[in-house]
C-alpha cells in the first residue's frame, strides 16, 4: 500500500557568486527589498550615520579595507568571504530576505578624501546589518558587524550599535521614531571578547550558550577558534555562540537613556 503522502522537495539551485563587474556597473537603482520603514533621522547622530548598503557605492571601498585581512576579521564568523564576489553574495543573501537589511557605517567626524564615497556625509567605516528578523514576533538580531581596522577602538562600533538599537526598540510614536521591536539579539563566538564586550557595554544581557550553533568551514584561522568534531563517519569543526539580548523593558527601564547619551 502506498503511503498517503508524497515528498516533492527538491534542493534549491546553488547560485553562482555575483559578477562584481555586473554589480558595480549597474545603472538601476538598488532595491534594498526591506519590509520596514526606514527612519534615516533615527539612524544618524552627530558622529555616525547609517544608510542602506548599496554595492555600487560602498562595496568596492569596503573590500579594499577588509579583503586582505578577511580571514583575520571573519575568524569568529560561521563563514569567511575569501573573494570580493563571495562578499557580494553575503550581502545579496541578506537582501534576499525582506525583513533584513545591511547598513553602511559612516564616521561623520572624518572627511572623505574622494573615491566611491566622495559624495557621502563622512567616511565609510564598516557595515552592520539586521538579520534573522522575525516580523510576527517583533524581534531581530544585529549581525555582520565589520568595522575597518582603522576605526576599531573608536566611537564607531558602539555608536553604530546604539543607532540600530534606537531604530529597533524606539516606538513608532517616539521622537525620533523606531520600529517598536520587543527584542534585539546579539550572538557572538564564545572566544570573541571584543564583540561580547561591546554588547555588554551597550546593555545587552547574556542569556546563555548555544552549543554547536554553527558549522565552521575548513579555514585554518577559523578552525583554530573552533571545536573539532570527531564522530563516527564525520569530521569537521563547529562553534558555540553566546546569546545576548536587549528587550523592550530593558530599553524603557534605562537602556534608552544610556544610548541617548551616547548618541548626543
Amino acid at each position: 500500500m502506498s503511503p498517503p503522502y508524497v515528498n516533492n522537495y527538491a534542493p534549491p539551485k546553488t547560485n553562482a557568486y555575483p559578477d562584481p563587474e555586473v554589480v558595480l556597473n549597474s545603472k538601476e537603482p538598488y532595491d534594498i527589498n526591506f519590509s520596514f520603514p526606514l527612519h534615516l533621522d533615527t539612524l544618524a547622530c552627530p558622529t555616525v550615520r547609517l544608510t542602506p548598503f548599496v554595492p555600487t557605492l560602498h562595496a568596492r571601498t569596503l573590500w579594499e579595507h577588509i579583503g586582505s585581512r578577511a580571514r583575520e576579521l571573519f575568524r569568529y564568523y560561521p563563514y569567511c568571504p575569501d573573494t570580493f564576489a563571495h562578499f557580494l553574495s553575503v550581502v545579496e543573501n541578506i537582501r534576499g530576505h525582506p525583513d533584513n537589511c545591511a547598513f553602511a557605517i559612516f564616521d561623520r567626524t572624518r572627511k572623505s578624501d574622494g573615491g566611491d564615497t566622495a559624495a557621502e556625509d563622512g567616511v565609510l567605516a564598516g557595515v552592520m546589518a539586521l538579520i534573522n528578523t522575525n516580523k510576527p514576533h517583533m524581534n531581530t538580531e544585529i549581525g555582520l558587524v565589520v568595522v575597518f581596522p582603522a576605526f576599531q577602538g573608536t566611537h564607531v562600533a558602539r555608536t553604530s550599535a546604539g543607532l540600530l538599537l534606537r531604530y529597533c526598540l524606539q516606538t513608532p510614536a517616539a521622537s525620533p521614531p523606531g520600529l517598536g521591536f520587543r527584542r534585539v539579539r546579539w550572538s557572538a563566538h564564545t572566544h570573541n571578547k571584543p564583540s561580547l564586550g561591546l554588547a555588554k557595554r551597550m546593555g545587552f544581557r547574556e542569556e546563555g550558550i548555544l552549543r554547536w550553533s554553527f558549522v565552521i568551514p575548513d579555514v585554518e584561522e577559523m578552525k583554530r577558534e573552533a571545536h573539532a568534531l570527531k564522530r563516527e563517519g564525520e569530521e569537521g569543526w563547529g562553534r558555540d555562540s553566546v546569546c545576548l539580548s536587549i528587550c523592550w523593558d530593558d530599553w524603557d527601564d534605562g537602556a534608552a537613556s544610556a544610548v541617548g547619551r551616547l548618541l548626543q
